[in-house]
């Protein structure tokens, strides 16, 4: 069945809440140590053009004739499992809200040809949608926000099971992808799925001179807050490039389980002077076959805590970084607010199988694999390559340890002073040590 629709529109202009604090408290007892994993490289993911079932209702929207398009499930008459098809064009604004869709039969809503935003695209309560500009064959990015003077992307209410994939953002002032502060960044976390935000995916997006993907929500013992808590992110195969000062290109302040993989990152931040990371997520995940080169800001700076009372365990491995202005490739650390009696403890972590050189070329801090501070939880560390390092002592194990982190494991990790002597070359970064190092990229 094809239903055709032309809606009016109606956009809201709305903030980004995030607040951050620190705190301290006594570290809490000996944990177990886990035994070591390892996990492959998967090959990169195509569109797939079969995730939407032939039984779907398809809907056809738009002219693309520099309209403002709405997409209120409210007046549609299909309530799942549906395909919405955006006609190629231009569009002022798009707004897509009230979509309440069970996950087992989402709505997709896809290009039909190239689509165009010139200003926003705003979402306001959906649950299991799938956004998504793979729909022409022969072009990845089948939406495209280009020269926009806010945000690209704005977020409110619910916004469980939303993926949002193949889009590209080019000059974009403001952030490119932001939850707004009536969003899940704000509800109160009870314990509950229906109180947090499940299931939350970017994949295969390309960001070139833009903001940053920032979501809020707060952790904090010492205040009693706990809100915007995010489960089950995953950040991947997007490409963010040619950016010279947005700081932090993604952020969640409020995580449990996300998974950052298979990203590239480069010429970024030649302008920026911040204490940043270019990933900076707070809670418990992992963060793995990413490549970074020429930039500057840690790779990921990774606040640790776990949910519940048994503690997680983050993860960093096979990660390529090189060419850092500022600062060592990753950070850890962890703070006593985020240690909340009832709803959550510390985590653990491991770092290993990553190669990273020529770090902080300004030579104004340490610029080594690891920044490591307090993390109340144990370290394991083993495995790394390293080469053209910066430090006013004598490089060793390539940790800056400012912390009394109890670092349970360090072994295997190598360090050369010359990139020759580490990777064949700076392209693939192939390490000439066996079993240390990441995996070519």
């Amino acid at each position: 069945m094809i239903i055709k629709y032309k809606m009016p529109f109606l956009l809201f202009g709305l903030f980004v809440l995030m607040a951050c604090k620190k705190g301290d408290t006594t570290p809490p007892p000996e944990i177990e140590v886990l035994p070591p994993t390892t996990a492959p490289i998967p090959p990169a993911p195509t569109a797939p053009p079969s995730d939407v079932p032939a039984d779907a209702t398809v809907i056809e929207l738009g002219r693309g004739e520099g309209e403002e398009l709405t997409i209120d499930g409210s007046t549609l008459k299909v309530s799942s499992n549906a395909f919405i098809k955006i006609k190629g064009g231009r569009y002022s604004s798009i707004l897509i809200r009230n979509i309440s869709a069970p996950a087992n039969k989402p709505f997709f809503i896809k290009n039909d040809g190239i689509v165009k935003i010139t200003n926003i695209m705003h979402t306001s309560n959906i649950s299991n949608v799938v956004i998504s500009g793979d729909n022409v064959a022969d072009q990845k990015y089948g939406f495209q926000f280009e020269n926009i003077s806010f945000r690209a992307i704005s977020m409110d209410g619910r916004m469980n099971g939303i993926t949002i994939r193949n889009m590209s953002f080019k000059n974009v002032r403001d952030y490119v992808i932001a939850g707004e502060k009536n969003n899940g960044d704000s509800f109160p976390y009870t314990g509950t799925a229906e109180s947090r935000t499940e299931n939350f995916r970017i994949i295969n997006c390309l960001f070139e001179n833009a903001g940053g993907i920032s979501f809020g929500g707060n952790l904090n013992s010492d205040t009693g807050e706990d809100s915007g808590l995010f489960k089950n992110v995953e950040i991947a195969y997007n490409t963010f490039q040619n950016t010279p000062d947005a700081g932090t290109l993604c952020s969640f302040t409020n995580v449990q389980d996300y998974d950052i993989h298979h990203n590239v990152v480069n010429n970024v931040n030649a302008n920026n002077n911040n204490h940043n990371g270019i990933f900076f997520m707070q809670g418990n995940g992992k963060f793995h076959e990413n490549k970074l080169t020429n930039y500057q800001g840690n790779s990921i700076r990774m606040w640790l805590y776990s949910r519940g009372s048994s503690p997680a365990t983050n993860e960093i491995y096979n990660n390529i970084c090189y060419n850092t202005r500022k600062y060592g490739a990753f950070e850890l650390q962890g703070f006593g607010r985020n240690i909340y009696p009832g709803k959550s403890t510390y985590a653990n972590a491991k770092v290993y199988n990553n190669t990273v050189g020529k770090m902080n070329t300004s030579r104004d801090f340490e610029g080594q694999i690891l920044d490591l501070y307090n993390t109340f939880g144990s370290l394991e560390y083993y495995n790394n390559l390293g080469f053209d390092l910066n430090s006013k002592r004598e490089i060793g194990n390539m940790i800056n340890n400012m912390s009394d982190t109890k670092i349970t494991k360090d072994t295997n990790n190598k360090y050369v002073a010359t990139q020759a002597e580490a990777v064949i070359d700076i392209n693939t970064f192939q390490s000439k040590y066996s079993g240390i190092g990441a995996a070519a990229m």
